[in-house]
């Protein structure tokens, strides 16, 4: 009997937001139309939100749930965000705002789906609306991400958001839009990081604030990221200080950090174990392509190199890390797919197989090499994991799991 009460109480609202009135009246500095007075809502008076939920309500594009409340923790789901979403683009574009009433038998939302697929020429957009499920009642209910909405609302922007803060990366986040959002001061992240939560559900105080500030540019955010370096702020030593030998050559804390901390973690502080662990992980995930493409004669092309180079300038603080890093990890894919290529172009019938094992077999001789260096075996790696706990690396890295 609840599940139904909720189940009418969130179509009712959805509804209210398709057909909301709208007047001529326009701030003069937002960019949609102000179409309303906000009641002021009980719930949110005195918090954070309570100047943004005031803004979307008086633009028509939130409503409250019921009247009397706003209820700003609680998710949108990828139903009410298409019509938010649908409502903005027209506004945005000097429409009223109000979508029509759906047909016989239509879904409340469907209206809404209907103008983006009309008028939206977003490739994002149309992807994300192809992902929905519009067939099942339950799936309009299930909360949508905080990236979808933000894919959402720069697909129908009518042109790119000027930039006011100085943000060249998105510490959990590598997307392009949710980078111009910083810049922009849409967003600020959860923390003194910019930690984003892309995968987290979105809730209506969250949507609230975006939509506030992208339509009210006076209330965008100037702020400067504190930075964080996995290497110095959780191993305490310098990027270029060498903590294992695998055959000769030396493996830096700029390379090894990563896999050092992530088996830190797994292990639960383990220390005997993370060790063993990130050391034959290394020898097995990283050390042999570049070894068995040397044997081989195999090498990256300029084009290539040039290739893992932008890639890396563009994650250079991603997690914590550097660009060599993230450099050595995109040479390493590409490496790994050239051998491949070669053992497949040699024999097409066991080429894999064939690979494979001769990485395996070349794992296991790296692994008998491999030597952690005295700054490794004296480095307290208890602490490290204290630090690690309490460090972002294990939101930005693990928030999936």
């Amino acid at each position: 009997m609840k599940k139904s009460r909720l189940t009418a109480l969130l179509l009712s609202l959805a509804i209210l937001l398709c057909t909301l009135p709208v007047s001529a009246a326009k701030s003069s500095s937002w960019l949609a139309p102000k179409i309303k007075d906000a009641p002021g809502f009980a719930d949110v008076t005195g918090t954070w939100c309570e100047n943004y939920v005031k803004t979307v309500y008086e633009g028509g594009l939130m409503e409250g749930k019921p009247t009397e409340k706003f209820d700003a923790a609680s998710p949108l789901t990828g139903a009410q965000i298409t019509v938010i979403t649908a409502r903005l683009h027209s506004l945005l574009r000097g429409g009223n705002g109000v979508l029509p009433a759906p047909g016989e038998g239509e879904a409340w939302y469907q209206p809404a789906v209907n103008y983006l697929n009309r008028h939206c020429e977003d490739d994002g957009v149309r992807e994300i609306l192809k992902r929905f499920d519009w067939t099942t009642s339950d799936f309009a209910n299930v909360p949508c991400t905080r990236l979808c909405f933000v894919a959402m609302l720069a697909g129908v922007l009518p042109e790119p958001l000027s930039a006011i803060n100085e943000v060249s990366i998105v510490p959990d986040s590598t997307d392009t839009r949710v980078l111009a959002f910083y810049q922009a001061g849409i967003l600020n992240g959860s923390d003194a990081y910019g930690t984003f939560g892309e995968s987290a559900s979105l809730t209506r105080g969250a949507a609230a604030a975006m939509l506030a500030r992208l339509a009210d540019p006076d209330q965008r955010l100037t702020f400067t990221l504190k930075s964080f370096d996995l290497r110095r702020d959780v191993l305490c030593v310098e990027p270029e200080t060498v903590l294992l030998s695998v055959d000769g050559k030396d493996i830096s804390a700029e390379l090894f950090a990563s896999q050092l901390c992530t088996s830190l973690y797994q292990r639960k502080g383990g220390v005997d174990k993370a060790l063993s662990d990130a050391t034959q992980f290394w020898c097995d995930y990283h050390a042999p392509f570049q070894v068995l493409a040397e044997k081989k004669g195999i090498s990256l092309s300029e084009e290539e190199l040039a290739e893992s180079a932008a890639y890396a300038e563009s994650m250079d603080g991603c997690l914590g890390l550097s660009a060599a890093y993230w450099q050595q990890q995109s040479e390493s894919s590409k490496l790994n797919l050239k051998l491949r290529d070669l053992y497949c172009e040699a024999d097409w019938k066991s080429g894999e197989y064939l690979y494979h094992s001769d990485l395996e077999k070349l794992s296991e001789s790296l692994l008998q090499k491999a030597v952690p260096t005295d700054v490794l075996l004296s480095m307290d790696l208890r602490a490290v994991y204290q630090r690690l706990m309490v460090s972002p690396f294990i939101a930005w890295n693990f928030q999936n799991q």
